[in-house]
């Protein structure tokens, strides 16, 4: 089979993590990458040895562009997206996949009006560990859950909110639920299913000097029954690995950073421990990332385009953490800032 041909829109901060993922995969080849600012275009142009370009719509005519991939602001992911599915192309969105759900629901509509494939990037569901988890919870190997929580409590300086002025912005950001907590949110509903409503939920801009929430908690109520607690913040120094725990009646987990096991304990087993990575991580530092979940979802979607399949984080999938997160925000500020 050909390769699939991959090229970037947004060449900041997480772009270099696609282009390294990309190439870590075979049968996938970056070709070419955009942004509107012709410098950052360029410098990961030269890092990664393909062509670039400060118009899109003029990449997006290229004929050997199988797939794009969407790094640009949150607010823009749909927009970009969309434009891409319209040329025919594949579409493979950083998280969250947008974080207004008209928008969603558009780009979701135009890739199945034009055969395309759509995916979403939330690689904590790829983590083998996470996997197990999720596998063993459907079977019930946990007894009747109970409770969850997700905690996510890391450290961004005002200089990383200055890098860029869409950061903490409404109109193409949120906060720190939208933009770090959005991972946890996404894998706690993974687990749980399907949510019924946000029973609580508060945010505040503390410190920062930004529009949206540097702090927040909600409490969330799955179908299956069980309440979630989450917390999140920017401003818990050092940084902290986020944790995704689960209690049932005959067994619970702890998850560090999607997929580190910090405890396992099954009614009739030992307990199973593998303690948190050491060593730098997006906790403090937001360039920290790895390249192998990004890798694993690539890999996802070239099998997805050569079987004919949705991928694993299908549009309407990645749309399920963004339907909590608005919700969240509705309940915390009585009205939801991303529909302003």
């Amino acid at each position: 089979m050909s390769d699939v041909r991959f090229a970037i829109v947004g060449c900041g901060g997480i772009a270099p993590t696609h282009a390294g993922a990309i190439g870590q995969v075979p049968g996938a080849t970056l070709v070419a990458c955009c942004d509107i600012i012709p410098e950052r275009a360029q410098a990961l142009a030269r890092e990664f040895a393909c062509d670039w370009y400060g118009d899109y719509e003029e990449m997006l005519r290229r004929p050997d562009v199988d797939v794009v991939n969407v790094c640009a602001p949150s607010g823009l992911h749909a927009e970009l997206g969309i434009m891409a599915a319209r040329a025919g192309k594949h579409v493979l969105t950083e998280k969250p996949i947008d974080i207004n759900l008209g928008r969603i629901d558009r780009l979701i509509a135009e890739a199945d009006k034009a055969g395309v494939k759509l995916a979403c990037i939330f690689q904590y569901r790829f983590h083998p560990v996470s996997r197990r988890i999720k596998q063993e919870i459907d079977e019930g190997k946990f007894g009747r859950l109970l409770f969850a929580n997700a905690s996510v409590k890391w450290y961004r300086k005002q200089s990383y909110y200055d890098s860029g002025e869409w950061r903490g912005t409404w109109a193409l950001d949120g906060g720190v639920l939208s933009n770090q907590a959005i991972h946890s949110i996404d894998q706690l509903t993974w687990l749980m299913g399907d949510f019924e409503h946000v029973e609580w939920a508060r945010v505040e801009t503390m410190e920062r000097a930004i529009e949206a929430e540097d702090w927040g908690q909600a409490i969330v109520r799955y179908r299956n029954g069980v309440s979630a607690c989450i917390q999140a913040t920017t401003l818990a120094w050092p940084g902290y690995n986020a944790v995704v725990e689960v209690y049932g009646t005959k067994g619970s987990v702890i998850l560090a950073d999607g997929g580190t096991l910090l405890s396992y304990r099954v009614e009739g087993e030992e307990e199973v421990k593998q303690g948190a990575a050491e060593g730098p991580n997006v906790a403090s530092d937001p360039l920290a990332n790895t390249l192998t979940g990004h890798a694993a979802e690539i890999e996802d979607l070239v099998d997805a385009i050569h079987s004919d399949r949705a991928p694993c984080v299908s549009g309407p999938e990645a749309r399920k953490a963004v339907a909590v997160l608005n919700a969240i925000y509705t309940k915390a500020l009585g009205y939801n800032p991303f529909e302003r």
